[in-house]
């Protein structure tokens, strides 16, 4: 009884859910009293689409076909953008989905950096390709239904700031949020002259078509002292801009920063991405994954409310992990480091309400700059070196910098070298680890890296944190898939000569030559003697295990999504460089539980991705994946679930049943790199699929005046009395 009622109520919530949905994109929310006993626990590959470049050209590996993506489920639509500017819809009306003619190029020069379907219209956010300091623009595009297929048509167009990044529709769909993140960019010839703009989020009004631009000024102040006093991490501080122009021995003839210093604010460092929305639309919230913070932006008054650092990472035997793997040994070996932190760096965000309470769920991916000559994350090796017999030294691309305690406390920096001594473990030179007070040398006060390797959860209320995975992600997913451990396939390793290496720049074919060239003999090669065919090349993922233990491991640059499936609120987060998938229940989102991790492309275990593609085998390499539209399945439909989840310039999404082009609970994921479209079924313990039952039968509406009861119907007559046996035979 108690179950039925459970289901009862589950099935109220999602009749409501279906009504407010009708022009939302609704929040995931879930009653605990109501949740289902069971959890999905795993899932299974359905189908795979490989999408066009652009509209003159075929699929290929390395081409950004699928970038970003978003589907319909009421028409049964998925809308794809490539990074060459053209948005290509599939068809998933039939059991095997094929690709449309009803697609747009968006304009020369142009790149959609994220879209989204919301009612009745398909956003899509823009910039210009390789200008990231130029403003973006949103454009409005009527979606394609059923009944009178057509190609998609621009209806309007607002201007956005900066390097437009993401956009994400509040939960009425009546405004639109779009996360500029500004990021600065050399121009010049061999000398970097720095351009770096502030970032913003805009506040685009869908009535009026008008847009507020909420300033993160007030945040940030004018001057970085506070925010690093406050734990928010800069990437580049305005002091250090004057250590690598003034006194870098090593930088200052290759950087000219005079121009940024000139018009440096702390905001400029300052670069919102992923977006979530509270479930009553009131407060925004952004992900700014380079500063190790979350934004809160109160909607109503289009200001910044508050910046909220997320701390550090601590990798030491007391810091509550498992530790980490930062050997490059071909295994799975993780271990505590002493003396080690990493910023969590947050690259997707995800909000959920369980039981009125409103939660955020992050993932970690690690990320920093490059201007020119000045990267913000160094290379062990090339910032401390181990000195036989004698004391670290650093190294002389940073001859300037000095240990604590006016360079006489050597401790933290013997820790470091024998930590990282030799390797190419990648440390920040940040805020957080090197104080640029005195620019004239500065203090390296600790090592620190970028991301978590984790997904955490936070109290929207107050950003606390209440969970975090820890080391789970390199554990399970090392255990279950071995041959992956953090390694790596992007659009570096395509085939020599081909559509990508045709398409590339003068750097990237130089990139692309190194995966496909052997060492020996060339000294920078970096190819395997077995491509997947017999022939050597880009080597297969199977044979870079470890290549990012010196990086960001198992990272999650932007595959998160958040929803209710099978009676759960269920998690799906998938790592960038090595396609690991991972499941969790977040019911309780003090305690979730780990559901599963599925590699979504098996064949690159023995095949590189160029020869996997040939082949129709390549899965989905560099794994996004994209939110359902807020467009409601039909009204007898069973609405469960509805995620709409942002995940930085990608999306993931979770189907319920009625969404789901295969008429059960989903995980659709698209692959950047291999520029294909995948459907994968959430699947029960015993096997089954998640498929819910149907709700309740509608009632009545009450009148005024309840009729009387109808009559009960006359007593039958009693039966006729039996007739006597016949007698015997004598």
């Amino acid at each position: 009884r108690s179950r039925r009622c459970s289901r009862a109520v589950l099935a109220v919530q999602e009749r409501l859910m279906l009504s407010a949905s009708a022009l939302s994109f609704a929040v995931p929310s879930l009653r605990t009293s109501a949740a289902y006993a069971g959890s999905p626990s795993s899932v299974r590959f359905v189908s795979r689409t490989y999408t066009p470049f652009d509209p003159n050209e075929k699929a290929a590996y390395g081409m950004g076909a699928a970038e970003k993506f978003s589907y319909d489920p009421e028409h049964a639509y998925a809308y794809v953008a490539t990074e060459r500017g053209y948005i290509s819809v599939i068809d998933y009306s039939a059991p095997v989905a094929s690709v449309t003619s009803l697609g747009v190029s968006l304009g020369k020069g142009l790149t959609a950096r994220d879209l989204r379907l919301c009612g009745e219209s398909l956003y899509v956010v823009v910039g210009t390709i390789g200008k990231r300091t130029e403003p973006g623009a949103l454009l409005a595009f009527s979606r394609v239904t059923r009944a009178a297929p057509a190609s998609l048509a621009q209806v309007w167009e607002v201007g956005v700031g900066p390097g437009p990044d993401s956009l994400l529709p509040s939960p009425d769909c009546k405004t639109v949020a779009v996360s500029n993140q500004g990021k600065g960019q050399c121009t010049g010839g061999v000398v970097c002259q720095l351009i770096d703009p502030e970032g913003s989020v805009s506040l685009v009004d869908v009535a009026t078509r008008s847009s507020k631009t909420v300033s993160l000024g007030y945040v940030a102040g004018s001057s970085d002292s506070a925010l690093q006093a406050e734990g928010v991490h800069i990437p580049l501080p305005l002091n250090a801009m004057v250590y690598f122009d003034d006194f870098s021995n090593k930088k200052m003839d290759t950087v000219n920063f005079a121009e940024a210093r000139r018009k440096y604010t702390p905001a400029t460092m300052l670069e919102p991405e992923a977006l979530a929305w509270a479930p009553d639309g009131s407060k925004l919230f952004a992900a700014l994954q380079i500063n190790s913070a979350i934004l809160t932006v109160d909607v109503a008054t289009a200001t910044a409310e508050r910046l909220t650092p997320l701390g550090l990472q601590d990798w030491g035997a007391s810091g509550g992990t498992q530790g980490l793997d930062t050997v490059r040994d071909n295994a799975c070996q993780l271990k505590h480091v002493p003396e080690f932190s990493t910023l969590r760096s947050p690259s997707a965000i995800e909000a959920f309400e369980i039981d009125g309470e409103t939660y955020l769920m992050t993932a970690s991916g690690g990320s920093d700059l490059e201007y020119g000559e000045v990267e913000t994350a160094k290379k062990f090796k090339k910032l401390l070196v181990d000195v036989p017999g004698g004391r670290p030294e650093f190294h002389p691309n940073f001859q300037e910098l000095t240990a604590p305690g006016g360079g006489a406390d050597f401790s933290k920096i013997t820790t470091a070298v024998r930590n990282f001594g030799g390797t190419s473990m990648r440390l920040s030179i940040g805020s957080t680890a090197v104080d640029y007070s005195n620019p004239k040398e500065p203090v390296w006060k600790r090592a620190v890296g970028s991301g978590s390797r984790s997904v955490s959860i936070y109290r929207a209320s107050d950003l606390s944190l209440v969970w975090d995975s820890g080391s789970l992600l390199e554990q399970e997913g090392c255990k279950a898939f071995p041959w992956a451990h953090n390694g790596e396939q992007d659009d570096d390793y395509a085939l020599m000569y081909g559509v990508a290496y045709s398409h590339a720049s003068a750097g990237g074919k130089k990139d692309i030559a190194e995966k496909n060239t052997l060492s020996p003999p060339a000294l920078d090669g970096d190819a395997c003697h077995d491509r997947g065919d017999g022939k050597p090349g880009p080597c297969p993922l199977g044979k870079t295990v470890d290549e990012r233990s010196w990086k960001d491991g198992p990272g999650i640059q932007q595959g998160l999504a958040v929803g209710v499936a099978c009676g759960r609120m269920v998690a799906v987060a998938v790592t960038r460089a090595n396609s690991l998938a991972f499941g969790f229940d977040v019911t309780d989102p003090t305690q979730p539980a780990f559901l599963f991790v599925h590699h979504l492309s098996p064949a690159s275990k023995d095949k590189s991705p160029g020869v996997a593609f040939k082949e129709q085998t390549l899965g989905d390499i560099g794994a996004r994946a994209a939110p359902a539209a807020s467009r409601p399945p039909p009204p007898t439909a069973l609405m469960h679930g509805v995620t709409h989840a942002q995940v930085g310039v990608e999306s993931v999404s979770i189907l319920d049943k009625h969404q789901s082009p295969s008429g059960a609970a989903a995980v659709m994921f698209a692959g950047a790199h291999s520029g294909s479209l995948s459907l994968y079924e959430l699947l029960l313990t015993n096997g089954s699929r998640c498929a819910l039952p149907a709700p309740p039968p509608p009632t009545s509406p009450p009148t005024e005046t309840p009729p009387p009861p109808p009559a009960p119907p006359p007593p039958s007559p009693p039966p006729p009395p039996s007739p006597p046996p016949p007698p015997s035979p004598p």
